[in-house]
């Protein structure tokens, strides 16, 4: 149906805005002239898309929480270019010279490898972005595997995939 719509409102504009004839044949009938009611299954993108990373400032410590989701395909390390470029975007303001942890963080679904490995794969990815982008950096680079959460996976028993997602990350941390 969305295919025969396409062609048919593509049609219809380049035969010169013939509009109501070619929605007629899906079955729409237009409310006005060249106005139709939208499709009910489009979502909103907002609350949808996710960030590939949150940076919170605390006490004099800037940590920088990229979400593996968006940096990894599963039980991979291998980063896109376009993701390693934004983490060279993010680590900028670093002050020169500064001492940078960086984390990986596992969940506590099983790994052909193990988590330990994933995680330390992980970190040593991003870390690996960072000194080519900052050699100036003093990095100390930890793989955490699956033992420091951010939150329950199975609260009440429930496994929830939204926090195993949160417990997936790698985090950059620096003072400044």
């Amino acid at each position: 149906m969305r295919v025969t719509l396409r062609v048919a409102l593509a049609s219809a504009l380049l035969l010169g805005g013939m509009l109501a004839p070619a929605l007629a044949e899906d079955g729409i009938t237009p409310l006005d002239d060249g106005i139709i009611e939208l499709d009910d299954g489009i979502i909103e993108l907002e609350g949808v898309i996710e960030p590939l990373a949150q940076t919170d400032a605390e006490a004099g410590t800037t940590a920088i929480t990229l979400s593996t989701d968006i940096l990894f395909t599963t039980g991979s390390a291998e980063i896109s270019e376009a993701a390693a470029a934004k983490i060279v975007e993010l680590v900028q303001d670093v002050p020169e010279g500064a001492a940078v942890s960086i984390d990986g963080h596992t969940d506590t679904v099983p790994y052909q490898r193990g988590n330990q490995v994933l995680s330390e794969e992980r970190a040593e990815a991003v870390a690996a972005q960072i000194r080519t982008a900052r050699p100036d950096l003093e990095l100390t680079v930890t793989g955490h595997g699956d033992s420091e959460p951010l939150v329950e996976e199975s609260p009440g028993g429930e496994d929830d995939p939204d926090a195993r997602a949160q417990n997936r990350r790698v985090e950059i941390r620096y003072d400044g």
